[in-house]
């Protein structure tokens, strides 16, 4: 995995939930801001996908594959549900399923850095 993508997806996902956690607390509904934030992560979550299966394909670490990948997809697929959910939602807590939906990705990325690097495996 690329320490930069994975530096950029933890910034990004930081201020995702700072952002949407605050829009929570203010009693404030999803905007055009907290949006792009979620497209921005979303993007950065996809490159990451696209090379951390590149990168799999090509090392020699023993690196557990099938759960891997499950990993990376599940990167991808969180935040587009939440963001669903929280259009869908038109009280505050549509940005709190967003906040909820950036810390899960906090989880997931972490859990992939520690089975790229054999940490906890």
């Amino acid at each position: 995995m690329i320490d930069p993508l994975t530096t950029a997806l933890y910034l990004g996902t930081g201020v995702l939930v700072l952002l949407a956690g605050l829009f929570t607390l203010l009693d404030k509904r999803l905007n055009v801001a907290v949006l792009a934030v979620t497209a921005v992560v979303e993007v950065i979550t996809l490159v990451q996908l696209v090379v951390g299966i590149v990168q799999l394909a090509s090392t020699d670490r023993d690196v557990n594959g099938p759960v891997f990948v499950a990993y990376l997809v599940g990167l991808v697929i969180v935040l587009p549900l939440a963001s669903v959910w929280a259009l869908a939602e038109r009280s505050r807590w549509g940005t709190g399923v967003l906040a909820i939906g950036g810390l899960v990705l906090l989880v997931l990325v972490a859990r992939l850095q520690q089975l790229w690097t054999g940490v906890g495996v």
